[in-house]
This record gives structure tokens, sequence and C-alpha cells, in this order.
């Protein structure tokens, strides 16, 4: 009896080995298929964002790059601002054309009801239209040489009526220019003769053509006119 209980104990001693070792190498098993299924998750993250990565970075420079020709736009926009801004400049050099040497301003009289536009003066509703005339040696606006090749077209033209209907109502008189004096704003001019009116209404504009003549050349406000050194107005009212 005692035989039989021994001979047990080693075949229990023996399951019990082999179950033990079975257990452990499933848990051997098992332990080895974790570090193979552990890369696979963390190289694929890896390779993802090491690929995102270059693709912002690649992105991002390129948004600097668009701006930069935007902002080079705005210098050559302020260029053409400036260059339309140069327009003025040349408008100011053509109204002074007329003030080169060689040129000079004369008024000649549009009678009442001849359509034109010009300027106002008293008398019987006659215009005075501005005209420029070629005159050697006449000189800068502002200058004597000026006023006197201004005046001397007026008293040198004989006849009576131009083109486009305006006359000169100097055409007949016998005057000679003596002087040309020049103080502040203000233009006096000597003549010596005699002017010769055909009637009431050429009086005002033998006067208003002398000295609306002489203030443009001169570029003066006021101009004064005598004759033999008598007011032109005062020499004229006293004509028999």
């Amino acid at each position: 009896m005692s035989q039989s209980r021994n001979s047990r104990h080693p075949l229990l001693a023996v399951a019990g080995l082999a179950a033990a070792l079975s257990l452990g190498l499933t848990a051997c098993g098992q332990g080895g298929q974790e570090p193979s299924e552990t890369p696979a998750p963390t190289s694929s993250p890896a390779s993802e964002s090491a690929s995102a990565s270059p693709s912002a970075s690649a992105s991002s420079p390129a948004a600097p790059a668009t701006e930069t020709p935007t902002g080079s736009a705005s210098p050559s926009a302020s260029a053409s601002n400036t260059a339309t801004a140069s327009a003025p400049a040349s408008a100011s050099a053509n109204a002074s054309s007329p003030a080169a040497a060689g040129e000079a301003t004369v008024y000649w009289v549009s009678l009442a009801g001849s359509g034109h536009q010009g300027v106002e003066f008293p008398g019987c509703g006659d215009l005075l239209v501005e005209s420029t005339v070629k005159a050697e040696d006449s000189g800068e606006v502002g200058s004597t040489e000026r006023v006197e090749a201004g005046i001397e077209a007026l008293l040198e033209d004989r006849e009576y009526e131009h083109s486009d209907g305006l006359v000169n109502a100097l055409y007949q008189s016998e005057l000679t220019l003596e002087d040309v004096s020049l103080n502040g704003d203000t233009v006096t001019v000597d003549l010596s003769g005699q002017p010769l009116s055909s009637g009431s209404c050429d009086d005002p504009r033998i006067i208003a053509q002398l000295e609306y003549t002489a203030a443009a050349n001169a570029g003066a406000y006021t101009a004064e006119v005598l004759v033999d050194g008598t007011p032109i107005q005062e020499f004229m009212s006293q004509k028999g």
C-alpha cells in the first residue's frame, strides 16, 4: 500500500511540471508578439510626421514669396502717381509760352453784337479780345521792351478791320511812343501826337486798347497812358 501511494506522487509532480512549462511557453509567446507589434505603429506616425513636416515647411516660404511682389508693386504705383502727378507742371509751361521773346500781346475791339467773348469795358457795349502778334526784341513779360513792342504793334497797324470782325480803333491815329516806365504794379506809357476818333464810341475803344495792351505786357494791374504829358482821358475830352 505504501508503494502505490509513493508511485502516484512522482506522476503528479511530472504533470505539474508539464503544466508549468506550457504556461511559461505561452507567456513567452505573448511577450514576443508585443515587441513586434510595437515598432509598426511607432514607425508609421514617424514617417507621417516626417512627410508632413517638409510639406508644411515648403508651404510656409511660399506665402512670403507671393507677398513680396505685392509689396513691390506699391513703389511702381507711387511712381505712376508722381508721373501723373508730373501732368500739372506741363500745363503752366504752356501758359507761359506767350511770354517768349519775339511776341507781344495786343487787344482788338469786338463791336457790340459780334458774338465774341472778351473783356468788358465802359463804352458802347463792345468787348476787348486778346491776341498775340510777332514783335522783334520784345523781351519778356514785365519788361519795358515788352510793353513798347505791344504799343508799337497797335500804333503801326493801319487796318481798321481784322479777321473775325475784330477792329483797331487806333488805325488812323497819329501817335508816337516816347517812353515806358514801370513802378510797382503800375505801368506808364508816354505818347505824343494826336489820337483820332471817329465818334463818341471810339474814344473809350482807343483808351481801352492802349491801357489793356500796356498792362498785359507789363504784367501790371494799372496802366496810365499820357499824351503830351496829359492823361489820355482828359486829352480826348478837350478835343473840339
